[in-house]
């Protein structure tokens, strides 16, 4: 596989496709090709002969074109298993066909690109403790580029951090134009005060100066673009009714989804469902996600390349 123009082959290598997702429900009795990964690691792939994946930019919520075949595991204790969600009514559907999509560890914070390049200032995480109770902050994410953009915030308790982060980069909190927090949790809205001059993106909410409220169309699952064909933010709905994703197209790896809780990590699917409002509504979101995206950044975990198609095997050192 051969290294994308203007990207080092150290960057490109730097980790091989070890999370597989399947085609069909009967496969989950295999392992996943060349990487072996255990069958239960996989899951129906993003596209399909009779169902392709949408273009981008585009006006409906990803939400509504892929179908799931997966069945639902019992909700998983943990960050914000105490919320009150709605009933869980509607089928996923049948299962999908088409080629396995598997991904990667990226292994580094940044992703180049010109004009925008992606740097996570903070990796989020999310650890159960003995006591029962959960440790977790938020993944914070700068998209650098003629719009400077901050993607969630982190907890509040990370105020001081977060400042040093950005002064670390030559970024004074007043050069940040755009503020979107993928959803209103504290641990990803924490510190949204400290940009009142930005304009700002809560879930829904679209602000811009004192208390003056935007219309977009968001709702209706129209992209709000911050760059045209660059930046846009994407409804992602299903980890809260109102949550969002950031897509950055033209790095030098592709397009770069800063996802929030869309995913809370590479190989989530033992605690994704259990922190959902709306699982079928997220899994139509993650499927649609795995089909644009080339790098998928987490809530709660490092960033991960996505590789469609029958992954290769590294190339020797």
């Amino acid at each position: 596989m051969a290294a994308p123009a203007g990207l080092s082959r150290k960057l490109f290598k730097m980790a091989a496709p070890r999370n597989c997702f399947r085609s069909a429900s009967p496969l989950l009795s295999e392992a996943c090709p060349r990487w072996r990964r255990p069958a239960e690691e996989c899951f129906p792939s993003v596209t399909s002969a009779e169902e392709p994946a949408p273009p981008l930019p585009h006006v409906v919520a990803p939400g509504s074109h892929f179908r799931s075949g997966l069945t639902r595991a019992p909700p998983a204790r943990g960050r914000d298993h105490w919320r009150q969600r709605p009933a869980q009514t509607s089928d996923p559907g049948p299962p999908m066909s088409g080629p396995p999509v598997c991904t990667a560890p990226l292994g580094a914070p940044l992703i180049p690109g010109t004009p925008y390049s992606v740097l996570v200032l903070q990796e989020g995480y999310s650890r159960a403790l003995p006591d029962g109770r959960t440790e977790a902050d938020g993944s914070v994410t700068l998209v650098r580029g003629p719009q400077l953009t901050l993607v969630d915030t982190g907890g509040p308790w990370g105020r001081e951090q977060l400042l040093a982060q950005l002064a670390a980069q030559g970024v004074a909190p007043g050069a940040v134009t755009h503020v979107v927090c993928t959803h209103g949790h504290s641990d990803h809205a924490g510190n949204l005060n400290l940009f009142p001059q930005a304009t700002l993106l809560v879930g829904f909410d679209l602000s811009r100066g004192r208390g003056l409220y935007l219309p977009h169309g968001l709702g209706a699952g129209a992209p709000y673009p911050i760059d045209p064909g660059r930046v846009e933010v994407v409804p992602t709905p299903g980890h809260t009714a109102a949550h969002t994703s950031v897509l950055v197209q033209g790095t030098a790896l592709g397009s770069v989804l800063v996802a929030g809780d869309l995913f809370e990590r590479e190989a989530d699917e033992d605690v994704w469902r259990g922190l959902s409002e709306d699982p079928a509504r997220q899994e139509r979101s993650r499927r649609w996600a795995l089909s644009v995206a080339d790098v998928v950044i987490p809530g709660h975990g490092p960033p991960f390349r996505v590789l469609r198609g029958e992954p290769q095997a590294p190339e020797p050192n």
